[in-house]
């Protein structure tokens, strides 16, 4: 079974503009609708498209919740399994325009109690198991999340990361399964440059020799990396100039990767599915559908660049 974790996921409040925004006075939409958000609810989602369950994790509390959780009933694989707060779950507003704008809010306050009760639901977790931990963890929350998945690795579960760089280097000595990043938290994580493909390669060769099994990078959300046992990989997501959406793409990768990997245990050829999966989300105005990813497979190229 395969766990998704968001530590602060958000109800996201979009509104679609026909023109660009004007500071100072009244805007308008043409259209507004809500989507449960958090990038561990994105994987869920796209692992849904695909006909894989997921059981996700995470806060949730408010006057939100409610309406949060019923915007996820309508995906018949995802099995929410949340940790009920006194907080509100975060709204964020998306406003999709001449150029996007996002107002992201903080979220809500995780107590000692919260994190236990998390804590308990990650240890009925067992060998053969996956976790996702994706998005960004409270930095007050990093030290019992840090044990949690120490636990979770010791007891043979894969713990993919895609989460705060200090957190996941942290980690590297207890060797997780995969971590997800981008250049600049790459460079956070390893202490080296990663500004060029060249410098992320190098860098995530040394991450990967620190402990992660394997390291896969969204470079300037155009393309993926991947680095593993078998050497350094590249595939463009996108091949043409007029995309539409970078939001989830990282996500979409990582789903991709893990169902293929669950029906093959072949690292490489996982990597070339869930970069299909990615260049499916930057061709859509949502996550990526099935038919989406099967028809963006077929003009999926996965190139040996090192190692």
């Amino acid at each position: 079974m395969i766990f998704t974790c968001t530590m602060n996921p958000s109800l996201d409040y979009y509104l679609e503009f026909d023109g660009p925004l004007i500071s100072g006075r009244p805007n308008r939409s043409q259209l507004e609708y809500y989507e449960a958000g958090g990038k561990g609810i994105n994987v869920s989602i796209v692992l849904n498209n695909l006909g894989i369950p997921s059981r996700t994790l995470g806060f949730v509390g408010g006057f939100t919740k409610d309406f949060y959780i019923s915007l996820l009933a309508k995906y018949e694989h995802i099995l929410p399994n949340f940790t009920y707060i006194d907080g509100h779950t975060r709204i964020n507003v998306k406003c999709i325009g001449e150029v996007d704008t996002d107002l992201n809010a903080v979220g809500p306050y995780i107590t000692h109690d919260n994190m236990d009760n998390l804590v308990k639901k990650a240890e009925r977790l067992d060998q053969g198991d996956y976790f996702v931990l994706a998005g960004i963890t409270q930095e007050y929350l990093e030290e019992e999340t840090e044990k949690m998945l120490r636990n979770l690795i010791a007891c043979g579960v894969k713990v993919v990361l895609d989460t705060n760089p200090s957190l996941m280097k942290e980690m590297l000595a207890d060797k997780p399964f995969m971590i997800k990043t981008t250049p600049a938290e790459l460079a956070a994580l390893s202490g080296m440059p990663a500004g060029t493909k060249e410098e992320c390669v190098q860098a995530a060769l040394a991450v990967r020799d620190a402990g992660c099994e394997h390291v896969m990078i969204l470079y300037d959300d155009a393309d993926a990396l991947f680095i593993s046992a078998d050497g350094a990989f590249e595939s463009p997501l996108t091949h043409a100039e007029h995309f539409i959406n970078t939001v989830g793409t990282g996500d979409s990768i990582v789903a991709g990767f893990l169902m293929n990997y669950l029906r093959t245990r072949d690292a490489l050829d996982s990597f070339r599915f869930g970069a299909s999966c990615g260049s499916a989300t930057a061709y859509s105005k949502g996550l990526a559908t099935r038919e989406k990813i099967d028809a963006a497979y077929s003009n999926t190229e996965v190139t040996k660049i090192g190692g």
